[in-house]
């Protein structure tokens, strides 16, 4: 049995790892775009930041994949799916057959309708090569004492990239389109808190704002807003999300909406062909994070080897601010806008901490935890297990409350 997987990322590498597990001597071969194995695209903050060394980013050596049987082939980038013919085909012309293919390509950066964003200093995030381009840039800006900079989006990736660049030297300033930072992730009050923190960074913020044009004369100068302002800029980096990547599997006529669409076991409308991670959609959803690309990648290669062994039912959103001296996860349902929901909070502005619990019928389905990491294990295992906590509801935020005894179904009590 031969296994074909187009992309690289966290879903291929899980899938491969799982059709590995599941059939010892298989034939499993990996076909990317990128010239680097298998990196996680988080740390590429850290490498911005100065942090991480470029060597630090990968995460097996060469035998890991030759244990396994996994044959990754690099800067291979697939153009064409054969469904009928079962083989993929490369853009250099090569040709591979699979019995089983899987389509991890991702996702790539969205490009808003801003002019001049083929300005020579103009960025997105998304690959090592552009984290690369981004640092010798930086790097040059500030030999020149040219040390303004923008991140257009108030997201997570655009905070997480502001603080790396501020980290490097650079005076940042982030660009919001919204009323309030992460507007996805967590609500206006908490937004503030987080906010204040990055601002003591020494980020700059502008909320409610348009960028329109990047200005330029040998290269980038600043950023024309709607507004008629104009913020200076030597370097532009913009976070305005990603799209999933869905041309290959669209040419080859399988279904598709935002992304390639999935059932349960994460087959696609063509046999013998899956999806998983950004590039998915299933149930109307493309989460684009994380926890779904390795929940979908374990489950799309245990179906790859056994159909029908293994069944997807969708990710409990959960992200986390990747920055420096600041922990912000956001689980589940945080903003609901229907009825029948309870909102518990607690503020602390000047300790930065931010919390936050949403119920339904007595039982957690969303948290906003700010400047608070402890407690986020036993939130996630609370929302998952469905634990009822109405009885702990005056006293659930509590500095001194132990939530992992509600978990263990043994009572809240005080930590001692």
């Amino acid at each position: 049995m031969k296994f074909v997987i187009a992309g690289n990322g966290i879903a291929a590498i899980t899938a491969a790892r799982s059709i590995s597990a599941g059939a010892p001597g298989a034939q499993i071969e990996i076909y990317t775009d990128e010239p680097h194995p298998y990196y996680l695209r988080p740390r590429l903050i850290k490498f911005l930041a100065g942090r991480l060394r470029l060597e630090d980013l990968y995460v097996y050596p060469p035998e890991w994949y030759a244990k396994r049987g996994i044959a990754v082939h690099l800067a291979t980038k697939v153009v064409g799916l054969d469904t009928s013919g079962q083989r993929i085909v490369m853009e250099d012309g090569g040709v591979a057959s699979y019995d089983r293919l899987l389509l991890a390509v991702g996702s790539s950066p969205f490009q808003p309708p801003v002019l001049g964003m083929e300005q020579d200093g103009v960025f997105t995030l998304r690959t090592i090569d552009d984290a690369l381009a981004i640092k010798d840039r930086a790097e040059r800006c500030i030999s020149a004492g040219s040390r303004e900079a923008v991140v257009i989006g108030g997201g997570l990736l655009g905070l997480e990239c502001a603080s790396a660049l501020t980290a490097q030297g650079l005076e940042v300033t982030v660009l919001q389109r919204g009323p309030w930072l992460l507007h996805k992730q967590i609500d206006q009050q908490g937004s503030m808190v987080l906010q204040g923190q990055m601002e003591g960074l020494g980020i700059g913020f502008m909320a409610n704002v348009v960028s329109e044009r990047i200005l330029a004369n040998d290269s980038v100068s600043g950023v024309s807003l709607r507004s008629g302002l104009t913020v200076p800029a030597h370097l532009v980096l913009c976070t305005a999300g990603v799209r999933p990547n869905t041309d290959l599997a669209e040419d080859a006529g399988l279904k598709v909406d935002r992304g390639v669409i999935v059932d349960s076991q994460l087959r696609t409308s063509a046999e013998h062909v899956y999806a998983a991670g950004d590039v998915a959609e299933f149930e109307g959803q493309t989460p684009c994070i994380i926890p779904a690309a390795v929940e979908q990648g374990r489950v799309a290669g245990a179906n790859m080897v056994e159909p029908g062994s293994a069944t997807y039912r969708g990710t409990v959103p959960s992200t986390t601010l990747k920055v420096v001296g600041l922990d912000l996860t956001s689980i589940g349902l945080i903003a609901p806008q229907e009825e029948g929901y309870e909102e518990l909070r607690q503020v602390d502005g000047a300790k930065g901490v931010y919390r936050k619990v949403v119920l339904r019928n007595g039982r957690i389905v969303g948290a906003i935890l700010l400047g608070d990491r402890q407690m986020v294990p036993a939130v996630t295992k609370l929302i998952k297990q469905g634990t009822d906590v109405s009885r702990y509801k005056e006293s659930l935020l509590d500095d001194d409350f132990d939530l992992e005894t509600i978990t263990k179904q043994s009572g809240g009590t005080k930590k001692k």
